[in-house]
């Protein structure tokens, strides 16, 4: 390599290092704007959520839900195979530390089915209602220690992992079919 072609080499390197730093400058601002313009993204989602609270809408999309699976297992009495007597709409206990409340609750002379109202099922509800929930009913609502109790979710929708971990607990999958209630999976009895 000559003494001139080594000059160039050096001069060129010189170049795309400049303009390196200013691109390396470009990109900087612009990942500064977009950490902006998502802080402002989040910040808006906020405050229509907290309209929406404030309005009531998500505890109305709530208590529709409730009301339909209500309404169409009072009419139907029957979960899985099982046909009942009864139908409680939200059996609660409550006491100053601990709080249950289950949004539908079918009777007969042996059994009980505990069904949770949602209007959508997050995976990590499906894990606490098997493995939490079972445990506080039978805790707090020691009248119905000798049944055999079922497990029921209900929504309008539910993800494939919600339906795969309800499937592996024995949990039944209730949607919404027509003006009634389909009732999928198979079911476990918790005694």
């Amino acid at each position: 390599m000559t003494d001139k072609e080594l000059k160039d080499l050096v001069a060129s390197l010189a170049l795309d290092r400049k303009a390196w730093a200013e691109d390396r400058k470009k990109l900087d601002a612009l990942h500064e704007k977009t950490e902006r313009s998502m802080e402002d993204l989040i910040k808006t989602v906020k405050d229509v959520t907290k309209r929406m609270d404030d309005f009531g809408l998500s505890d109305n999309a709530g208590h529709h839900a409730e009301q339909f699976f209500q309404s169409a297992f009072r009419e139907k009495l029957k979960f899985g195979h099982v046909k009942y007597d009864e139908m409680i709409g939200n059996l609660r206990y409550k006491d100053g530390k601990d709080e249950i409340e289950f949004d539908v609750v079918l009777l007969n002379g042996n059994s009980i089915a505990l069904i949770e109202v949602k209007n959508r099922i997050h995976p990590s509800f499906v894990n606490d209602f098997a493995e939490n929930r079972i445990k506080k009913f039978r805790k707090y609502f020691p009248r119905f220690k000798n049944y055999t109790a079922y497990l029921g979710i209900a929504g309008f929708s539910f993800s494939d992992e919600v339906v795969a971990r309800a499937s592996a607990y024995g949990i039944g999958i209730i949607g919404q079919k027509g003006d009634s209630v389909e009732v999928k999976g198979k079911l476990k009895a918790y005694v």
